[in-house]
């Protein structure tokens, strides 16, 4: 088997804090969103801290069994004022929209 970094990263992650994962390989985009999700089992609503500090996203978490903390720098191109955080069935869904004027837009040009 051959051990990449990010693998490496993700054995001790999950060696430190007792959990799995879930870093970029859950992230996509799907019309306009950039959508972020985080395995939290155990963790509530009132355990998780989510913040947007300038084009930084901070996602700590914290409860009596496990403790975790993590920072992304988000691209210009993500309107993070408008970011919106979800946590359902152990999962924390993160979702921040395409700034409107990046945006693609299609213009239909007729033919004379």
């Amino acid at each position: 088997m051959i051990l990449t970094m990010n693998n490496a990263w993700n054995l001790m992650d999950e060696f430190f804090n007792q959990q799995p994962r879930r870093d970029t390989r859950n992230m996509k985009v799907d019309n306009d969103v950039l959508t972020m999700e985080f395995d939290v089992p155990g963790l509530s609503k009132k355990d998780i801290k989510v913040n947007v500090e300038d084009t930084v996203l901070s996602i700590e978490g914290d409860n009596e069994k496990r403790t975790f903390n993590k920072r992304y720098n988000i691209q210009e191109d993500w309107d993070v004022a408008k970011t919106s955080a979800n946590v359902k069935d152990g999962v924390l869904t993160i979702a921040i929209p395409k700034v409107e004027e990046k945006k693609t837009k299609v213009i239909e040009v007729s033919i004379k």
